[in-house]
Parts: C-alpha cells; structure tokens; sequence
C-alpha cells in the first residue's frame, strides 16, 4: 500500500465515520467526543499537507490510528458501509508498520 492510497483510504474511513456518528450517535457527550477526535485528525491531515515536518507527521499518524480504531469499533458493531478495502490500512497502520514509529508494541 503506497502512502496515497493510505491517505485517500483514511480520508474515506474519516467520511464513513463521520457518517455512522451522525446517523447513529444521539447529541451528546459521547457522540461530542468522537467527534472532537475526528476533528482532531482533520486538523492534522490539513497541517501535515501543509508542513512536512517530522513533528506535524508523528502527530497526524497518532491521529490517524485513533480514527482507525474508533472506525474500527464501530466496523466491529456492525454499522453498514464499511468497504472491505479498508481493512488493509487499518492492519498495516495500526499495528504501527509505518516508517515514522514502527511496530507499537
């Protein structure tokens, strides 16, 4: 998986999420929460197109994984939309095979 397709696959998996947070989500703490979070990673992703840094990069892969197990867990319940291309970045990025961390265990 090439860092395009990683970046093009999360930005769809933020989208998906961000979707199951509306539709499924009453307003409140929780849902305030999550999104909180994804506005987070959005923010990173904006900043790391910006700034190529090795800060602004950490930061934005720490965010990235945290969609990608909030997405996941939701996956996990069984919301509707998840594409089964997605699977592979969350398994390659999450368990830290990224060339910023490495292994996170």
């Amino acid at each position: 998986m090439t860092d395009y397709d990683f970046t093009r696959r999360l930005a769809e998996i933020a989208a998906w999420y961000r979707a199951v947070l509306t539709d499924h989500y009453p307003s409140g703490p929780d849902r305030d929460a999550k999104v909180l979070l994804l506005g987070h990673y959005d923010e990173f992703a904006r900043l790391a197109a910006e700034d190529p840094s090795p800060a602004v990069g950490a930061a934005a892969v720490q965010w990235a994984r945290a969609v990608l197990v909030l997405a996941d867990a939701e996956r996990d319940v069984g919301r509707p939309g998840w594409q089964h291309e997605w699977t592979d970045a969350y398994e390659h990025y999450v368990p830290g095979d990224d060339r910023v961390f490495g292994p996170l265990a």
